[in-house]
């Protein structure tokens, strides 16, 4: 959800530790094989659907944190409500799972086919910590008009608080995704130990 408020930032630090918590369990509940199945070539692992998060996460962490610092000087500040880019709105939405199309990954956001569940879990724990940590950083800023440049898009400008949603959404969309890879048929299971790396392609979403 988008915040309009300074409220709202104690529900965005609640689902980021949600999503932390899901994660683990899910990688958690798996062999190595069946976290590193894939479905075909052009479909990404669980595994691969976690890494990716956190390729994707740092970079975007890395520029709302540098917003913050410039914005902790002199920045607007306020408690709401807050006013976002209507496209913003818009790209937020859109990630929000069940996917409606499949997207195609830029190769900068693809992940280390290499990586072990046990490291991806890892990685995306620490990135959502980073980013609660973030959260309570900006709390007294206007999240509706500091702004910040897509890592990845450099025309796309989001506000703080959209940045902070669309990583959250982005998580929720390829949880859902890493759980449709579970639900195929010939996923392993459990106890699976099927070989197979994350390799390069689609995202799956």
């Amino acid at each position: 959800m988008l915040p309009t408020s300074a409220e709202d930032t104690v529900a965005l630090i609640e689902e980021a530790r949600r999503q932390s918590a899901e994660v683990g369990q899910l990688l958690g509940s798996l062999s190595e094989g069946a976290a590193r199945w894939r479905p075909d070539e052009t479909r990404w692992s669980v595994t691969g659907h976690v890494a990716h998060l956190s390729v994707l996460n740092a970079a975007y962490l890395e520029a709302i944190s540098e917003a913050i610092g410039r914005a902790a000087m002199d920045g607007p500040r306020g408690e709401g409500p807050y006013r976002h880019p209507r496209i913003a709105a818009w790209f937020v939405r859109s990630m929000e799972p069940p996917p409606r199309r499949r997207i195609r990954t830029f190769r900068s956001m693809i992940p280390d086919p290499g990586v072990s569940p046990s490291r991806a879990s890892h990685d995306f724990d620490g990135l959502q910590t980073r980013m609660i940590d973030l959260l309570e950083r900006a709390r007294g800023l206007d999240l509706g008009r500091v702004r910040f440049g897509s890592p990845f898009a450099s025309l796309l400008r989001l506000s703080l608080g959209a940045g902070f949603a669309l990583l959250l959404a982005h998580n929720r969309r390829h949880i859902w995704l890493a759980r449709e890879v579970m639900a195929l048929p010939g996923f392993p299971g459990p106890g699976g130990m099927s070989e197979g790396g994350q390799g390069e392609g689609a995202e799956g979403g």
